[in-house]
């Protein structure tokens, strides 16, 4: 089996209890079969603790009841793992030992990657500059069986190349590039629901045409201007009011919400007080202009937060053939977290450093994508309402701009 990693990948290491967050609380601890047998047959003191807290399931796994702290039970006072100590690095089930990694499986290829949810994988990912480059290696592991179109399968990994070049495109404005990277996503999906997929390459082929881009662009542009002009026509209030109004519902929470970290709530009320500031001042895009500034080379950061979205969702839309909801949520990762470090900067007395944007990522990677409740909700979200619908999205990131 071949291997795939983005070049950082080899950089992380968990610094363990010097972490300013950690891993073993907030969330249940899934453990697989293969460590909760051995578990089962641990003796003595600690063998009669594994017991006591291991609730089973009906697959052969278990989950650990966690604290009233919602810690694990093994999660000792120094943020250490009394797992890790007592019985090795090596008895440690999947979940412990993968995290913050993530694995796609593709029959022969199997890709990982780190996540933001880590605040020290964070810090990687959002170091980096540049589009995201990849090592390959050939792994000694069995290709299980598995449902992929080989024909599909190709043609998405072009795709999702060809995301990474438009998201990296300095020529235009990022808003720009995202709204390219939007339509070309959209353009295959609607190839892949008529099962139209001969004719998906040439949409990529059209995509990767440069003079087509830019007309593309234009063409965003121009309906850009048309919606300034709508809006005045018939609302009477400037466009950027109506979509900082529906970026704010992005943070709203919903009934039955998993709550991984209480910190994410603080994010959402500097969010919603700056909504009511630039609701009474009128402010939205005089501060939203003077935070890019602010920002200056550190916008890159958010080209980061694409680089790895994009590799970690598109090509998984193989397996369920929806690229468009895979699009859109490296989008709303995008907004999310564009809006949240402009209102956490105006709290902050116009203050945001890299950290601060770490943190911010790593508290919405956890609520969103570590939470199987959560990300299913989000996810029937984002092919329902309106908020999110490609119009608003487009619209929204032209105007973060």
């Amino acid at each position: 089996m071949k291997l795939v990693t983005p070049k950082y990948y080899e950089e992380f290491k968990c610094i363990a209890g010097d972490c300013t967050d950690t891993c073993c609380a907030g969330w249940d601890v899934d453990v697989d079969k293969k460590a909760n047998d051995y578990y089962k047959s641990v003796e003595g003191a600690f063998g009669d603790r594994l017991k006591e807290v291991s609730i089973h399931d009906n697959e052969g796994g278990c989950t650990f009841r966690l604290t009233r702290d919602k810690r694990c039970p093994f999660l000792n006072s120094e943020n250490l793992c009394d797992l890790f100590t007592e019985l090795g690095e090596d008895k440690l089930c999947d979940t412990c030992a993968e995290f913050p990694r993530f694995i796609n499986n593709y029959g022969g290829v199997k890709e990982m990657g780190i996540a933001p949810s880590c605040i020290t994988a964070g810090e990687i990912i959002f170091a980096k500059r540049g589009m995201m480059e990849f090592s390959e290696s050939s792994i000694d592991e069995e290709v299980e069986p598995n449902d992929i179109d080989p024909f599909v399968y190709m043609l998405l990994r072009r795709a999702r190349s060809l995301s990474f070049k438009l998201i990296n495109d300095k020529d235009y404005k990022l808003g720009e590039r995202v709204a390219a990277f939007l339509g070309m996503n959209r353009d295959v999906q609607r190839l892949l629901d008529i099962q139209e997929d001969e004719q998906i390459g040439n949409v990529l082929k059209a995509y990767e045409d440069k003079e087509l881009v830019d007309n593309a662009i234009n063409a965003i542009r121009e309906r850009r201007r048309e919606t300034k002009k709508l809006s005045a026509r018939k609302l009477g209030i400037p466009a950027e009011a109506k979509y900082f109004e529906i970026m704010k519902h992005y943070f709203d929470a919903f009934e039955g919400m998993e709550v991984i970290n209480p910190d994410w709530y603080k994010v959402c009320e500097a969010v919603d007080n700056f909504y009511k500031e630039i609701k009474s001042s009128g402010k939205a895009i005089e501060l939203k202009n003077e935070f890019n500034e602010y920002m200056g080379e550190r916008l890159e950061e958010y080209e980061q937060l694409f680089n790895y979205t994009i590799f970690r969702y598109c090509l998984d839309a193989v397996n369920d053939y929806d690229l468009l909801l895979k699009a859109i949520i490296c989008i709303v990762w995008y907004i999310v977290l564009k809006m949240a470090g402009l209102a956490v900067w105006y709290e902050n007395g116009k203050e945001f450093d890299f950290d601060k944007q770490v943190d911010i990522a790593h508290l919405y990677s956890r609520q969103f994508e570590h939470s199987y409740s959560n990300f299913e909700v989000y996810n029937e979200k984002f092919v329902t309402e309106e908020i999110y619908s490609i119009a608003n999205l487009e619209a929204i990131c032209l105007m973060l701009d």
